[in-house]
Parts: C-alpha cells; structure tokens; sequence
C-alpha cells in the first residue's frame, strides 16, 4: 500500500485532498526500528508523527502496556501541533517501519498550503465540539 493510502486513513488528514496528502508524504521519511527499540518515550516533547508501515509496537504507559499497534495504526499526531510531553512510551516488539513526520517539517508545508491548515482547524474544530458535548458543555 502506498504511503499516500496509510496517510488519507489518518482522521486528522480527512479532510485532505489527494493533491494535499501527496505533500505530507513527500515531507515524511521512513524510519525502521529494530525489536525492543524505543520509538517514543513518555514525560518526553512529542516532536513527531508516527505511521505503522510494517511490523507492531507496544503501547506502554506508567508500566503498564496499553496492547499493540500494528500496520496502518498511528500515533504522535497531535505532536505536529504541539510539543506536549508523550503520553506513553512506544516500544517495536518486532522490527518495524514507520512514515515519520516531524512538526517542524509539517509546520513548514503548512506555511507552503495553508489549505492544509484549514482543514486541520475543522477536524479539529469537530473533535472540541464532541469533546464539549461528552462533558454536557
């Protein structure tokens, strides 16, 4: 599956048009990680998105594993927005491959195609709103 497929599934991209995920996934690298190796560590700044090409990774937080992401799966993409610390430590528990996507690298296509920007403010915008009325806002 090409890059661009992994990367329309993602919510907050679905908004996006073709033309547009073709530009995140131009500023994406792959990044491979061997068994056991941390990929993100919690209490650490989220500097980056993450998508599962290849191979599974362990959710773990505060010692305790979450379960296991695989191909397709995704996380960090609110570090694209900010530089919040991790909420979780993620560990490959096979080798693995990820589309990486730094938040300087996406901040700098936002400037470039700020129709990318828009449509982030909606899902976002979107996700508040079921967040207020969850809450009885």
């Amino acid at each position: 599956m090409a890059h661009e497929e992994f990367l329309a599934r993602v919510p907050i991209f679905s908004n996006c048009t073709a033309e547009e995920i073709t530009a995140i996934g131009s500023v994406a690298q792959e990044s491979g990680f061997q068994s056991g190796q941390i990929i993100v560590t919690q209490g650490t700044p989220g500097q980056a998105f993450y998508l599962i090409l290849e191979g599974r990774v362990e959710i773990i937080r505060d010692g305790q594993s979450l379960g296991a992401f695989g191909p397709g799966d995704f996380f960090g993409e609110m570090s694209l927005l900010d530089q919040a610390p991790r909420s979780a430590t993620i560990r490959a528990l096979e080798p693995t491959t990820c589309l990486m996507l730094s938040s300087w690298d996406f901040k700098a296509l936002l400037e470039r195609m700020p129709s990318i920007a828009i449509k982030l403010l909606e899902v976002l915008s979107r996700r508040l709103r079921v967040a207020d009325e969850r809450l009885g806002r």
